[in-house]
């Protein structure tokens, strides 16, 4: 499992993680994006990172608050079903 924490703007996720995707190979690795935001929600970054990406099983993800207590992701990466 892969999973990725990224700024998100505006409902997509910040350029420099685009790079990241675009030069990095997922085959074989699901992926579980998730991003904070003081403001905006996860939008469609995830799919669009997925299709960026071309490869590897992207799941859904999740948005959390800017200044998210690091006890809470924890609690949401526990309860994942993989």
């Amino acid at each position: 499992m892969t999973s990725g924490l990224y700024p998100i703007w505006w409902g997509i996720a910040a350029w420099p993680v685009d790079t990241f995707v675009e030069n990095n190979d997922f085959t074989g690795k699901t992926v579980i994006p998730f991003c904070t935001s003081s403001s905006s929600d996860l939008g469609e970054s995830g799919q669009l990172l997925a299709e960026m990406a071309g490869t590897g099983d992207w799941q859904e993800g999740m948005r959390f608050r800017s200044g998210v207590d690091a006890a809470d992701v924890q609690e949401w990466v526990n309860g994942l079903v993989l």
